[in-house]
């Protein structure tokens, strides 16, 4: 599995251990801090979410917030 694809599968795990569901607003935080402390960068995680974000799964939203717009595939 490449370093991308474990990444992309722990924020997506994190994402929804958040809860994070269509129309829900999550704090950029609640998701950077525990995905540092599991061993990933920023960069690395903020690859994953300019990739989801170009896919239309997400997008950035004021105050370091992500909007969540479509449900999290399994």
């Amino acid at each position: 599995m490449s370093r991308f694809a474990e990444t992309e599968t722990a924020v997506l795990g994190r994402l929804r251990a958040l809860k994070a569901a269509p129309d829900v607003s999550i704090n950029l935080h609640d998701l950077g801090s525990p995905m540092r402390a599991a061993g990933f960068s920023q960069d690395e995680v903020t690859a994953v979410l300019d990739a989801l974000e170009q896919d239309k799964v997400l997008s950035y939203g004021p105050g370091n917030r992500l909007l969540i717009l479509k449900a999290l595939s399994e």
